[in-house]
């Protein structure tokens, strides 16, 4: 297959079974035990499938948000999944919740230079309870690439977390213009928690002189009234997939094809009053049984000759 296929996927609240002798953990989900944990990680193993079928490959990098802990990568990798070849690329964060991103690539595309975490504090003494952002350096046909996955701070309780999510988005652009400066190809995929027109993000595709070096193409698929989950039955596009789309061309020969959200009717939730929603795996307390409350979202680059 002469392209590569790029996938960001907020899995909602993927921790292993409540009292698990592994981590011995609580996920603070009712009745979180083995049996639903199995059905979490057959759901979301199929997921992976249901894209390779219809986009007629796997995707070469996986960023997860909302991860428990490692040892649910590891049971995505396990038997029979279509992943079972794939590395796992995680540390985990001193969220408040418990909850983490990853990456899984796939290790005959790509290999390994570099991985940390990017923390962030208030100060030079208190760091915020969330989640770090996951920066792997590797190589691809030779040449280095910057991934970036990323869970920031929610609006959750009247936006309290605002002032942090803004503050990180600063410190990330920084990093971003650096490294543009340097000539290095960067990809940044997560759930940014803002949607693709706020003024956040707006900047942080522009570098100190205003000239563009990110490219964002779910904003016009959220203008358009395409989204990746809902609030108060509001459609959102906080999941969204930025590259610097010159230097994915120049250095990798590397340009973009398409990019979409992955609302199969299969990950679609069909009942009254919900439809057209993602099939989550709990609505509140109630436990649903389905995949996540957001949807994978994609970007394909065709390798040019």
């Amino acid at each position: 297959m002469n392209a590569e296929l790029l996938m960001f996927y907020n899995v909602e609240n993927f921790f292993p079974p409540d009292g698990d002798s592994v981590t011995d953990q609580n996920s603070g989900l009712r009745n979180w035990d083995s049996y639903k944990y199995r059905q979490k990680v057959r759901n979301i193993t199929n997921v992976f499938r249901f894209v390779a079928q219809d986009r007629g490959q796997l995707p070469s990098i996986i960023g997860l948000a909302e991860i428990g802990d490692r040892v649910v990568l590891e049971d995505l990798l396990k038997n029979d999944s279509p992943l079972k070849d794939y590395q796992i690329l995680y540390q985990k964060s001193k969220d408040s919740r418990g909850l983490s991103v990853a990456l899984l690539f796939d290790p005959q595309k790509y290999t390994v230079l570099d991985f940390r975490t990017l923390k962030f504090k208030k100060d030079s003494d208190l760091a915020f309870e969330t989640r770090d952002i996951l920066h792997a350096e590797f190589q691809y046909e030779g040449k280095k690439i910057h991934f970036f996955v990323l869970h920031l701070p929610s609006k959750r309780e009247g936006d309290i977390q605002k002032k942090h999510r803004l503050y990180i988005i600063q410190q990330l652009r920084k990093t971003v213009r650096n490294l543009c400066d340097q000539g290095e190809p960067i990809i940044l995929m997560g759930d940014f928690n803002e949607n693709p027109d706020a003024e956040e993000m707006q900047l942080l595709l522009y570098d100190t002189t205003g000239k563009k070096i990110l490219t964002n193409p779910f904003e016009t698929l959220y203008l358009g009234g395409r989204f990746t989950t809902f609030h108060n039955k509001k459609g959102l596009g906080f999941d969204q997939i930025l590259f610097s789309e010159e230097m994915l061309c120049e250095q990798l020969n590397l340009e973009t094809n398409t990019a979409d959200i992955y609302d199969s009717p299969i990950l679609i939730n069909k009942t009254n009053g919900h439809r057209h929603y993602p099939l989550r795996t709990y609505s509140g307390s109630r436990y649903i049984g389905g995949y996540s409350d957001h949807f994978p979202v994609l970007v394909t680059l065709n390798r040019q000759e």
